[in-house]
Parts: structure tokens; C-alpha cells; sequence
């Protein structure tokens, strides 16, 4: 209970970036555009059958991986190289994923929808904090949202999560470690450089600003990157922060603006997935962050990702996402 009352206080101060300080607006144009949760085994609808199995260096086929942009990259003229990465990451559209904590899952499914219906995020900038994070690293790096998913439901149930009377705490953060370095590509820090651009937040302390992190020095800084992004005090691990490049962080949606999930670079177009835009989603409280959800309301949460995304397509919310040719 005292667990629960200091994550409602944290969370009304805006520690998980509260909808209301991104502002009404889905799709955000610039000026001169043309224009607790990690799960049990999947239910029979979500079966694993005929997919790929869990395993290291999972990516949608459709994200080419760094090799292969280097490999593009070698065709072009010496005086084109740098000046095309810039204005790659000048034109690209930008997805934003805010903070919400198991609420990762919606974020999963809404971009499942996007992948399944053939628009090509390997052109498109992504920013996130907190879970949000998450979601943006993966979704960058081309892994698979079923599958990562999937792992996750295996994790906690061999962690007993269920079983333990305080849940996630203190188990979280590890779970969320080994579960990213099973499904981050070899080359994940490189493709995520390479491409538009991928953007953490984290929250450095004491002074509780906001630092945005865009180059990632290997694998293993692009996963520590999300550790800090997505560390909540004392719950994940115990601990009150997390070190990162030398620098005490806490959660990096922490007090977060609209603004700071924008890239440095102005967008063409800034899209939202934002799981508290969603009616279906009314029902949620501050405190349902970090509950232990079941199989079934895990699945679920990815269901209604989806379909909400579904939603925003259809009143064209998606219009400046590249689709593949």
C-alpha cells in the first residue's frame, strides 16, 4: 500500500509524463509542411504455432538490417553520403511514444497494425521515454512485437511473478535487461544510428532535466539507454537511480514535455501513439502502471493497441507514414 501511494504521488506529479502536457492533438504538422507487465503463457488466439520462436536477433524482415544500409550507403557519391543522412532525418516523419509502463503492450500492438498494414517504419524517427522507450528501441531495430511479446509472458512466469507477493518490484528491472539482450539484433546500436534517428529520454540527477539520447555506443549502451529511460525509483531494482555514462537517471518521462520527445532535427510530421487517446482505455487508473497483469489482460492490451490504430488510419492520422512500395 505504501508501495502504491508514493507510485500515485509520483505519477500525478508527472513522473510517467501525463497525457494532459502533450496537448489534444494526435498528428502535430510543422509549419512548412507540404500540408506490470510482463505476462503468462499466450491464450489459444495469440498461440505461437506457425511463428517464429523465441530467440536472439529477431527483426521484422522488412527493416534492412545495418549492413545493408551501409551497403546502400556505398552506392551513392562520396559528396552525397552525409549530407543525404542529414536530410534523411531532416524529412522523416517522427513516431512519439510517451511513458505508460505495462502499457507498452498497446503501444506493441498499435504498432504491429502499423507493420501489418505495410507502412515502412524503417524511414520513420522514433522517440520515447519510459516504456515509451521501449517500444521506439524496438520498433527501430525491427524486432518483433508478438514475439517480444511472447518472451515476455516466459520470463515472468519462470520468475514466478505471480506467485510473489509484491509482484514485479525489485524483479522488473532484471527481467526487462535479459529480455532485451535476447531480442536486440547484434547490430541493433548500428542500425538505430544509422536510420532516421532514435531518440531516448533519460532524466539525469538531481538536476531533472531532460537528455536526449541519439548515438549509442554499442549494444550493450543502447540497452543500458533503456534501463535508465524506463527506471522507476525502487521499484524496478531497489535502488532510488540507475547509473548511465557515468550519471545517476531516473525514469525519463519524469516531468517530460511535448517538446522533449521532438526531435533536435524538426520532423516533417510528428505522430503519437498514445494509449491514453484511446476510449477503450478509459477504464484504466494511475495505479493499473504497475500491476502484475494476467495472460489474457496482456493480449488484450495488444488487441486494443491494434485496433485503435486501426482507428487513427482510418481518419488519417497516418497519412505521413511511408508506406512500402
Amino acid at each position: 500500500m505504501v508501495l502504491r501511494a508514493v507510485l500515485g504521488v509520483l505519477l500525478i506529479a508527472g513522473l510517467f509524463g501525463p497525457a494532459d502536457s502533450f496537448g489534444a492533438p494526435t498528428v502535430h504538422r510543422s509549419p512548412d509542411a507540404a500540408p506490470r507487465c510482463i505476462g503468462l503463457t499466450p491464450p489459444t488466439s495469440h498461440s505461437t504455432a506457425g511463428r517464429r520462436p523465441s530467440s536472439a536477433g529477431r527483426r521484422a524482415a522488412r527493416i534492412p538490417s545495418a549492413e545493408e544500409r551501409r551497403l546502400q550507403m556505398a552506392t551513392s557519391s562520396a559528396s552525397e553520403s552525409s549530407s543525404t543522412s542529414e536530410g534523411k532525418r531532416e524529412r522523416a516523419p517522427q513516431l512519439i511514444f510517451p511513458g505508460g509502463g505495462i502499457f507498452f503492450y498497446w503501444q506493441a500492438g498499435a504498432v504491429t497494425h502499423l507493420r501489418e498494414s505495410g507502412y515502412d517504419l524503417s524511414s520513420v524517427s522514433m522517440s520515447g521515454a519510459s516504456a515509451g522507450a521501449l517500444t521506439a528501441t524496438l520498433a527501430a531495430t525491427g524486432v518483433d512485437f508478438l514475439d517480444a511479446t511472447d518472451l515476455a509472458l516466459q520470463f515472468a512466469q519462470e520468475a514466478g511473478v505471480w506467485d510473489r507477493p509484491l509482484g514485479l518490484q525489485g524483479v522488473w528491472g532484471s527481467l526487462i535487461e535479459r529480455w532485451l539482450d535476447d531480442l536486440l539484433p547484434p547490430d541493433a546500436h548500428a542500425t538505430a544510428n544509422d536510420g532516421p534517428g532514435l531518440q531516448l529520454l533519460v532524466t539525469p540527477v538531481p538536476s531533472f532535466g531532460k537528455t536526449k539520447v541519439t548515438d549509442f555506443r554499442d549494444r550493450s549502451d543502447l540497452i543500458r539507454a533503456n534501463m535508465a529511460s524506463i527506471h522507476i525509483p525502487w521499484f524496478l531494482d531497489g535502488k532510488l537511480t540507475t547509473r548511465y555514462r557515468d550519471a545517476e537517471h531516473i525514469d525519463g518521462s519524469f516531468l517530460s514535455k511535448a517538446t522533449d520527445y521532438v526531435t533536435e532535427v524538426r520532423p516533417k510530421n510528428v505522430v503519437r501513439l498514445d494509449w491514453t487517446k484511446d476510449p477503450a482505455m478509459s477504464d484504466k487508473k494511475l495505479g493499473d502502471f504497475v500491476e502484475a497483469l494476467s495472460k489474457e489482460g496482456i493480449w488484450d492490451l495488444v488487441e486494443r493497441g491494434k485496433s485503435y490504430a486501426a482507428l487513427m488510419e482510418e481518419r488519417g492520422d497516418f497519412e505521413s507514414l511511408p508506406r512500402l512500395s
